[in-house]
């Protein structure tokens, strides 16, 4: 994970209720980050434009949010250990449906 968390901002611009999107969006290292979340649970992380994970199983909105905020920490986390290294190993990175449920600690399908 980062040193210091990344700030994510509420997108105040789309209305809010227990029935809509929810968008927030940060920057970090040079990055745009994004999530979207539904309060029936799923949820999608994308980073300068690609998409980097989708949630479709989580018990709520909040649940999706904190799993993947933790895998953008842990993203931006790859890229200073990979700067070190000199390359950009990231672009390798690839988050399994798997690993995504074992956070929410939901059983595989």
């Amino acid at each position: 994970m980062t040193d210091k968390p990344i700030d994510w901002t509420p997108d105040l611009s789309l209305p809010t209720s227990k029935s809509t999107v929810q968008h927030f969006i940060a920057n970090a290292g040079g990055d745009r980050l994004e999530i979207d979340t539904t309060p029936w649970g799923e949820a999608d992380l994308t980073v300068n434009g690609q998409s980097i994970a989708h949630i479709a199983t989580a018990p709520s909105a909040g649940d999706a949010f904190r799993v993947l905020e933790t895998i953008a920490e842990d993203f931006e986390a790859g890229k200073e250990v990979s700067k070190e290294a000199g390359k950009d190993s990231r672009l390798d990175q690839v988050i399994e449906d798997d690993e995504v449920r074992a956070r929410l600690g939901l059983p595989r399908s």
